[in-house]
This record gives C-alpha cells, structure tokens and sequence, in this order.
C-alpha cells in the first residue's frame, strides 16, 4: 500500500474511520438562506466521501439561526425542522463508505447578523473584532445559560440525523472561543478572568451534550491553541485547556489557530510553507491521550504520511485540497501523485466568493460548488475537431475538458512552453505554489491525448488549415501603457518582462507605476534583487484587486526599508525615466527620477484572432483575457464552461 500510515484505519472514541484523512468544516454557502440542508450541499459532500476521505465533518453548523450565523447561507440545526436535510446528507457520506461528524457553532462578535438583519452581535464582553468593527452586546448569564443548552440541542439533533459524532467549534474567534481567550474575554464573573472561569462556558457545554447524546457518541473540540496576537492564547495555556477538555470526557481535540484579528492562520494565503501548524498538534499531542487532527496548507500525501508515522498527529485534515481535487485520497492511496490536483492557497474561489456572498468555489477545480448543477463529466454528443489558440490556465482547461468528452484536441501555444500568466504570477515571493496547476493540466493533457504546438503564434490562415469545427481563443492580453507616452526602452519597461525575466534591474532605483496585485508583487520581486522601489497608485488602497487576506499579507511584503509606497498618486506625465505626478495631498505637480520605470496598469485583451475569424468557423469562442482580463478563476470556469458546451 502506498502511504501505509495515512491509509491505517483510525478510531476516535467508538466510531471506526477507514483512515487518516479528515475533510475540516469548511464554510460553503451553499445551505439555503433559511438554513436547511440544499441539494447542492449533499453532492458537494457527497464527491469528497466518494474519493475516499475516511471522516468528513460537515462545516459549522449553526445552534442559533438568526443570532448567531456566520454567513447568509450557513445550515442550522436549532429546530427539529432541519432534520430531513440533515438526515440525508448524512446518509449520502454514509452510503460511499465515510464517516461524518458535525461541527456545531455559534459566529459571536464575529457572525454576520447587524449587517443583514439589524440585529447586535453578543459576545462575552461588549469588545469589537478589530476585522469586524462591530460592537457586540455582553451576554447576561441567563442568556449563557440558554446557548449552552441551544449547543446540547443541536448535539442530540445531530444524533438523531445519524451522524456519527459532533464536533464543538471553540476556535477561529467564535463565540465559545471568545470565552476561552483573554484576548476578547474581559468578564468580571465566574465566566472570566481564570483559565479556570473562561473554560465554564465550554465545560458547561460538553457536559450538557453528555447528558442529552450519551457517552457512546463521538465528542471533539476544535481549538485555537495560538492566537498569535498580544494578549491572546497562547500554547502554553491551551495545552492546559487540552489536558482539561480531556479530563471532560472528550473523544478527539482538533487542534488549529488564529481569530478573525489573525485571519491569515486561519485560512492561509499563499507564502504559507506546507504543514507550518503541524507543530501545535504535535505540542497537543504529548499531554493528552486522545486522538488530536492536525490542519494546515498540508497538500502532498508523503507529509501527510509522515505526521502520522512519525506520531505528530493521528489524523491529517486536508481542507481545501479536498476542495480542489475531491479524488485526493483515492489518488494518493493508488500512487497517482501527479494526479493530484493540488490547491495553490489563492482564496479567490474558496474565501473571494464567500466574502462576496457567493457559494464555495474554487480557481483550480471548477466544478467545486457546482457538482449538482453540472453532473458527472458527460461524453460530447457529436466528436468534433477542437482548436484551442493560447496555453495559459484557460486554454488548457479548455483543452482538458473537450478532450475528456472526446473531442479531437489541438492546443497551439505562441511561447516556447505551456503556463500563460501562471509562470509570470509563480515568480514573485512566496508564490511557486501557482506552478502546481501548471503542472497538473500538463499532464493531464498528455494524458488525455490533446495534441500541443508549442513556439507557434496561430493567425487565421494556420488555424482554418485544421479545418477546425470548434475554435476556442484563449489568446490572453497584454500590458496596458497609455498611448500618449513615449517610453524610451532602456529605461521603461513592464511587470510581465520584468517577472520574465526580459528585462532585469538589479541595484537601481525603479519606479513601479500601478499599485494592483501585479504591481505589488513585481515591487516585492524588485525589492528582493537589492533594489530601492517607489510605488504609486492612484486610488487610495494597495492591491485593491486582491482576496482580503492574501492582501493583508501583500501589505505585509511591502512593508521593507526598500520599499516606498505612495497611494492617491496619479502619474501625468512619463520623460524618460521620470515620472511628473500629482498627489491628493498636494494640489502641486511633483516629479520622481528613477533610474527604471516599470509598468502595472493592467491589462488590455488579445483579441485579433478572435476577430480574423469570424463567420469563418461554425463555432469560436473567447476565453480569459481575451474576453477580459480578470483573474485565474474566471479563465478556468470560462474554460471549463466552454468545453462542456462543445
């Protein structure tokens, strides 16, 4: 057997688990707006139980509806009313083989309620989230004494579903983990101050649900055990708070990190290393004697393997890489690791869309979120001659799918290798990870049989010599530079030349015109070959275009002594190799000399093919930046789209 630890059969409490791998509560948004169960929900989890993931735990579940909901979508199971959606979903997990726990929660200062409902968030004490900036009101301890039985009631609901265990979210700045934290917890009465008096509310809890579930029933906690802020818990005391919750009579501890206040160790960006939080579970571990789950941005299955082996953990959530390829396990198990297709930690679809009150989706696996609406991978009703001009993350995904339906496949590709953006984008700090789907969709097309011209830029007349049925342009863009400026070359340049490595500025002092993410990351990229970097941006925030988090940590790499940074900046006038500016600041004109200037103004689509053809195909469609210039996410559902239309 391949990876023999990590496909071990585990037990937590009395509940067997075929092996290792835990797919985490994860938010989805694709509940209903009154809390039940959807549909889309169950195939969702449905997928991840059919590739092989030995416990899933169904993501937070909330034990109050209107008081304590973390999302406008989010399930509930307040009221007995929810227990025919509930019961299904279980049974769909159940029916391919996987157990499954429900996570139950309650959002606290940081649930979403005053803005959708015009209600005030509670907490244990009236102390605003820095992230959310929302007051909440202090509870009351009748009103204490109400959530716990509401968290016992939920609980036994769960039982009655036919889960198989339920897990107590007391992490992630939640309400419960607002009373364990000194950092939100500033009571005055037996619910504050002590580990002893934060810990009641939890105690009281697990003791409640003891009394309604039985001592059979499968019992977790999933705790925060850094916090990593000032003030905050630290491991130190929630390896106490282990060793308490153990003495409880709980089955499993998860053990993860962070509050809203340090989000980016919740859900992290992408220059988080592989395994980083393993740590902490290992630290857990050795002072209790219950099976601990460790998380975090862990995506091969050898470092999966390996914490297991070497007793880190018992078992290994893998989060969002079950979000990005629901097969994981079946493909690690079988020694299919090229396979795999890995997340790139880029949060647009999985967090971006969330924020934005959409549903779960994800940049690398466009079918995440969409598993009920789309179906299974259907075979194309009429084999057709597909032509698909441009090798970046949409054409490939274009390529992939067709050929996967049957079609015959020609993928053309002007650059000398396959990757479009994706090898420019893998060149900043911290972001090798993008080359990952590279890597997939190569050798998912070699595999698929898709025919690839590399080194060739397509026009017209090479394309109809395939007399193609289908032409796909994917055809990408180019960099934006207004046309009023005359730029001289050997001091102006672009973010692509410059990530190309075209051009290369060592030990100067560069101008980088543009403040999105590209013009962020190519300033951190330049800042890193010892050069001396001016930013300016005309609207008033950095790497506006960015998912929140990853922008908290892009804000954070420019945070250099190499590095200056200057917002409500609007650039005039370019000569030479000095740029005439006007800051809101200042109602006067003011110059910058550099010895470089680079360019991040976006982009402009490559339609030209696009145009040539017209009326001279049955079928053409446009992809990506060709259609507009947006983000990875967009190129590949595009992508994927398209394909399941031809």
């Amino acid at each position: 057997m391949n990876y023999p630890h990590l496909f071990s059969p585990g037990k937590i409490g009395k509940v067997e688990i075929p092996n290792r791998i835990v797919m985490p509560p994860m938010a989805t948004n694709l509940g209903s707006a009154f809390g039940e169960v959807t549909p889309e929900q169950v195939e969702y989890y449905r997928r991840r139980a059919e590739g092989g993931t030995g416990l899933i735990i169904i993501e937070n579940v909330q034990i109050d509806m209107y008081e304590g909901r973390s999302l406008v979508a989010q399930i509930a199971i307040d009221s007995d009313k929810f227990l025919p959606g509930l019961r299904t979903l279980a049974e769909a997990i159940h029916n391919e083989g996987s157990k499954t726990f429900l996570q139950i929660q309650h959002g606290g200062r940081q649930c979403t309620i005053s803005s959708t409902d015009g209600l005030q968030p509670v907490a244990p004490s009236a102390v605003a989230s820095q992230f959310m900036q929302i007051v909440p009101r202090e509870l009351t301890k009748e009103e204490i004494k109400k959530l716990v039985n509401k968290f016992a009631e939920g609980a036994l609901r769960a039982k009655i579903a036919g889960f198989d265990g339920v897990e107590i979210h007391a992490a992630h700045g939640y309400l419960i983990a607002e009373f364990l934290s000194p950092y939100s917890n500033k009571r005055t009465d037996e619910y504050g101050g002590s580990l002893e008096n934060r810990m009641r509310f939890l105690e009281e809890i697990i003791q409640e649900t003891r009394k309604l579930t039985g001592e059979d029933f499968a019992l977790g906690v999933r705790l925060s055990v850094d916090e990593f802020l000032p003030g905050s818990l630290k491991l130190e005391e929630t390896r106490e708070m282990a060793r308490v919750l153990e003495a409880k009579g709980i089955n499993y501890l998860h053990v993860t990190t962070g509050n809203y206040d340090s989000i980016s160790t919740i859900i992290e960006p992408i220059n988080f290393e592989e395994g980083w939080r393993v740590y902490l579970a290992e630290e857990i571990k050795k002072v209790v004697s219950i099976p601990v789950i460790t998380v975090g941005v862990i995506r091969h299955p050898e470092m999966a393997d390996n914490i297991v082996a070497q007793g880190k953990a018992d078992f290994v959530a893998i989060g969002r890489g079950l979000i990005a390829d629901p097969e994981w396990p079946k493909k690690a198990k079988s020694g299919k690791i090229k396979d795999i297709n890995r997340c790139i930690s880029c949060n647009v679809g999985c967090i971006g869309e969330l924020l934005a009150n959409g549903k779960v989706h994800c940049a690398v696996n466009p079918w995440a979120g969409r598993e009920f609406l789309w179906g299974e991978v259907r075979p194309a009703e009429k084999i057709k001659k597909v032509v698909v001009v441009g090798g970046g993350p949409g054409g490939m995904e274009t390529a992939l799918l067709s050929a996967q339906r049957g079609h015959e496949v020609i993928l053309i590709e002007k650059e000398k290798e396959l990757g479009g953006q994706m090898t420019l984008a893998a060149r900043p700090p911290h972001k090798e990870k993008i080359i990952w789907f590279k890597e997939y969709l190569e050798n998912e097309l070699s595999k698929w049989g898709v025919k690839i011209e590399t080194g060739k830029e397509a026009d017209a007349n090479y394309v109809l010599s395939f007399s193609p049925e289908a032409v796909v342009v994917a055809t990408g863009g180019q960099p934006i530079i207004p046309d009023a400026w005359q730029l001289d070359p050997s001091v102006a340049t672009t973010a692509w030349d410059v990530l190309r490595g075209t051009v290369k500025i060592e030990g100067k002092q560069v101008v980088v015109i543009g403040g999105g993410i590209v013009g962020c990351e190519v300033t951190a990229f330049l800042a890193e070959q010892d050069n001396w970097v001016t930013l300016v941006e005309m609207l008033p925030q950095l790497a506006y275009d960015a998912e929140i988090i990853t922008r908290l940590e892009i804000l954070k790499e420019l945070n250099k002594e190499n590095i200056k940074t200057m917002t409500q900046t609007k650039c005039l006038d370019v000569q030479g190799s000095k740029i005439v500016y006007l800051c809101e600041a200042d109602p006067s004109n003011s110059e910058i000399q550099g010895d470089y200037l680079v360019f991040a103004l976006g982009t402009r689509p490559n339609r030209g093919l696009y145009e040539a053809l017209q009326d001279k195909v049955p079928e053409i469609y446009l992809v990506g930046d060709a259609k507009s210039p947006r983000k990875i996410y967009q190129a590949v559902l595009e992508g994927a789209a398209v394909a399941r239309r031809l």
